[in-house]
């Protein structure tokens, strides 16, 4: 993205402008040597090594180069112990909401503020994962931030797993490509990943970072 209003990429070696992103959530530290296979994860991770060590650092960089401003002589308070990481976590009022850097959960919870899209993609979710009515109408009942992290760590607010996590939602890389001025979205060819390819597309058809890009 140029800016807000142009999309258009034709070559794989421009300057990086804007791109999505994905923190390592907590349904990765979910992810166990007897059900890798069937979500599709190949590597078993250590949650916070994998945050602190790897996702944290790269955001920096990721930040420094396109939202300076986001990072600009904050440094020490945004990894001061004692903000517990506040500044990387998108449920947290002092995450980095970055438009350079885009965070595919806090465009999710923005788009669940939408009673409309709120209701459909419950529905959706509790319609592909087999749930309870009495796990659909407790959804209804999240607010928006809260239900954006059940939909992809798979975990309720009492920390009950309601459904399998979505942990290859980290490689934003798979959800589509960006041809030009069309981004094409991709379908997956396995049902572990059927949850992030609905949200994938409810982000996009919804979220008014890509009103303009509909044809």
């Amino acid at each position: 993205m140029q800016n807000m209003q142009t999309l258009f990429v034709n070559s794989e070696i421009g300057t990086l402008k804007r791109l999505l992103v994905h923190s390592p959530d907590s349904g990765l530290g979910k992810v166990v040597p007897s059900k890798a296979q069937d979500w599709l994860f190949e590597d078993i991770v250590h949650l916070n090594t994998i945050r602190k060590e790897e996702y944290d650092y790269y955001t920096k960089i990721l930040l420094f180069f396109l939202d300076p401003e986001k990072i600009k002589g904050q440094l020490p308070a945004i990894d001061a112990d004692e903000n517990n990481r506040n500044f990387y976590k998108p449920d947290n009022p002092a995450f980095y909401k970055s438009d350079k850097v885009i965070e595919l959960e806090w465009l999710l919870a923005e788009i669940l503020m939408n009673d409309d899209v709120k209701h459909s993609l419950v529905a959706s979710v509790c319609a592909i994962e087999g749930c309870t009515f009495k796990i659909q109408n407790t959804l209804m009942e999240y607010d928006a931030v809260s239900l954006a992290k059940t939909f992809i760590s798979g975990s309720s607010n009492t920390k009950e797993m309601l459904f399998a996590p979505i942990p290859n939602f980290i490689f934003t890389r798979d959800i589509g490509i960006t041809i030009k001025d069309y981004v094409l979205l991709n379908k997956p060819a396995k049902k572990a990943r059927t949850r992030e390819a609905l949200l994938a597309k409810y982000i996009f058809f919804n979220h008014p970072f890509f009103k303009p890009y509909e044809h």
